[in-house]
């Protein structure tokens, strides 16, 4: 009788199944952590001790590497509320964002808050070497422009790469109000420079803010509902200042310029302004803004996703290129026009978000987290008092900022 001996893959897949047996089986059970709390973790039947089959015997708790493995390789817990949403999110060990499902259109009423909190958010004490690298950067390329723009354009004509921007009309329907005409189109790229270019152009960011919109709204995701809020909120805030500060400065694009570097006309008049923008409306750039508050805002909510920056800085460096290619930009708009889009996409995404703390009593809602406090939105701050003046009375309401 011939002897069967158990082979090594048959007794590597007994011990396995053990292993499993006496782990749980999904490290959403496990309880949430924060970055500024130490690892506390209860598996078994004692706080310091792992559950085995057989009870009497208590093995030390391993570390939470040893369960998970590396903490790259960890795990993103998305569970669903009561209400089947998706709110709470561990992008890193330690690191649990909560979102609210916003209301629709409210990225527009929050607009001015954003506008009211940049100057506290970009002129602070903790940047004013990040200012001064803007400042002194701004100032050596516009040094260089000239020189920058013809060897982008002398590069382009090498390698045949069409330099005028034409785009073809995809879609058009016609719509007017009284005398003046104002048509929806829908342009598209038709060449490969015009491609590059259409990254930056306001259809592309519409499209993306859209698509997390939708996506958000079929898997009940409040992160995907949120970056599509804060989209709208970044870019339209990141569009007001930019258009303001073109309308002040006046700077000639490449294109049009009538000497080297361009002119600049300060404080032109609305209607010099609107009847040859190009003349006027060059610095800074409001493609690259637009484009680094996009990248930032979806960045900065899914951090798990790493390719998100190299990708978006890539295509940034691919539109920054085409407009000195197609004339339309000098290579001074950018610095500032690329720090004005990182900042507004910062502030929404942290009036957006709620980080999840700790709870002293670790047995809060099963899971040791809390939600912090939500502030009222700045429009909701506002307090009525009465008052009674000699024969007046009445209420006053008081706007706290």
């Amino acid at each position: 009788m011939k002897h069967c001996y158990p082979s090594y893959f048959q007794r590597l897949l007994v011990a396995l199944l053990f292993y499993l047996s006496t782990v749980p089986a999904s490290f959403a059970n496990l309880p949430r952590l924060t970055a500024d709390a130490p690892a506390s973790i209860s598996l078994g039947s004692a706080p310091d001790t792992l559950a085995t089959t057989n009870p009497a015997v208590a093995q030390p708790m391993p570390a939470l590497s040893e369960l998970v493995g590396p903490t790259d390789s960890l795990p993103h817990i998305h569970p669903r509320d009561a209400n089947g949403r998706i709110t709470d999110y561990t992008v890193a060990p330690g690191v649990t964002w909560h979102y609210d499902k916003p209301r629709p259109f409210h990225w527009a009423i929050h607009i001015p808050r954003d506008l009211g909190q940049f100057p506290g958010y970009a002129f602070r004490k903790d940047n004013l070497g990040l200012l001064t690298g803007l400042v002194v950067s701004s100032a050596a390329l516009w040094v260089a422009d000239q020189t920058i723009v013809d060897e982008a354009q002398r590069f382009g004509r090498a390698i045949d790469l069409t330099a005028p921007s034409r785009q073809k009309t995809l879609v058009r329907i016609p719509f007017r109000i009284g005398s003046i005409n104002l048509p929806f189109e829908f342009n598209g790229p038709d060449n490969l420079n015009s491609a590059f270019y259409f990254i930056g152009d306001g259809w592309t960011h519409l499209t993306v803010a859209s698509s997390f919109w939708i996506y958000g709204g079929i898997r009940k995701d409040n992160r995907a509902l949120q970056t599509s809020s804060q989209l709208g909120e970044a870019i339209l805030s990141t569009g007001l200042v930019v258009q303001t500060l073109k309308r002040i400065t006046g700077r000639q694009s490449p294109f049009v310029s009538t000497k080297d570097r361009g002119e600049w006309h300060l404080f032109p008049s609305f209607s010099t302004y609107q009847s040859a923008v190009p003349k006027y409306d060059a610095y800074p750039t409001g493609h690259l803004a637009t484009a680094m508050a996009t990248v930032t805002v979806i960045a900065e909510n899914y951090p798990e996703h790493r390719f998100i920056r190299p990708m978006g800085y890539s295509m940034m460096g691919l539109l920054g290129y085409s407009m000195l290619n197609n004339g339309v930009h000098w290579a001074s708009d950018y610095p500032i026009g690329i720090a004005l889009g990182y900042a507004f996409a910062k502030i929404a995404v942290r009036n957006g978000r709620t980080r999840v703390e700790v709870a002293n009593d670790p047995s809060v809602h099963g899971t040791g987290m809390v939600r912090p406090h939500q502030p009222q939105p700045w429009y909701r701050q506002g307090q009525f008092a009465p008052y009674a003046y000699g024969p007046f009375t009445g209420a006053s309401w008081t706007l706290r900022l």
